[in-house]
């Protein structure tokens, strides 16, 4: 079979994993599709961001609409997160021009693969969230209770903390040019006590957002090559109609591990570009 035809449907196939198991845990997929097509596909870095960057609209319009469906979008939680997170971006690129991220690099890299590491940990019997920090904290006024009477959960937010952790994770993106978004379900669930389906559907409208700025931005550069983008395009959104179907059907507890095992593999594919570029 010509190479014209296998490397697209190769790149298919792999990109359709990427993003089945993105859609999963709320990520998208484009932290990991992006060093995919570096290495293995021998795309230049802004193309291949370009290249995950437009495939993320479709792939997460897809999660957004058929999560909404599910009642699992929390879109005033996805906003309260989304703002500061754009502005912390903006932070973070800033600040690149005064510090070496390179130094922190394997710092922040290692920080991820400890959160990972939490999701693994089972709790004590005697451990109780109300005397928690997170618990105490997320009690500053002015604070919402959110309701979703479709699952029949409510989970208290104070605006500091969801400015202040929407500002961290846009930061540490514009930072170190990762995609914040894989941060975005771990505090939902960490910090804010998000269920798990929520926080990962909620995560995935943030990345629509994110991803239609950030292509826009690309495209306006010259970073979106259509001709090299569509496999990873179609890959992504046949990814996101089969993770729905299998997100469905899986467990809150399972759904947590595969969150924990996603942010470890994040972490460890920090560590190894930032071996590859050293």
């Amino acid at each position: 079979m010509p190479s014209e035809i296998l490397i697209p449907i190769l790149l298919i196939c792999i990109s359709l994993l990427i993003s089945l198991f993105g859609s999963i845990v709320g990520f998208g997929g484009g932290i990991f599709m992006v060093p995919i097509l570096i290495t293995v596909f021998n795309f230049k870095l802004d193309v291949a961001v370009g290249a995950a960057m437009i495939s993320l609209i479709p792939s997460s319009l897809v999660s957004t609409y058929l999560n909404r469906k599910d009642g699992n979008v929390d879109f005033k939680m996805g906003i309260l997160l989304e703002i500061p997170t754009m502005v912390g971006v903006v932070l973070g690129s800033f600040l690149l021009s005064y510090i070496s991220a390179k130094r922190l690099e394997v710092l922040f890299a290692a920080m991820v693969i400890f959160l990972g590491i939490t999701f693994f940990i089972k709790k004590r019997k005697n451990d109780n969230e109300e005397q928690g920090v997170f618990y105490r904290l997320n009690k500053l006024k002015p604070r919402f209770i959110i309701k979703n009477s479709e699952n029949f959960v409510a989970y208290r937010v104070s605006l500091y903390m969801a400015l202040f952790f929407g500002m961290i994770s846009g930061t540490l993106a514009g930072l170190f040019g990762v995609g914040g978004g894989f941060m975005k379900t771990p505090i939902m669930l960490k910090v804010f006590k998000i269920p798990a389906k929520i926080a990962a559907a909620t995560a995935l409208f943030m990345i629509v957002i994110t991803s239609i700025t950030g292509s826009i931005s690309h495209a306006y550069q010259g970073h979106i090559v259509l001709n090299k983008a569509w496999p990873v395009l179609v890959g992504f959104t046949l990814g996101a109609l089969a993770g729905h179907q299998v997100n469905t059907r899986i467990e809150a507890s399972t759904l947590e591990k595969m969150i924990g095992f996603a942010l470890i593999a994040a972490g460890l594919m920090m560590v190894s570009n930032f071996v590859m570029q050293g």
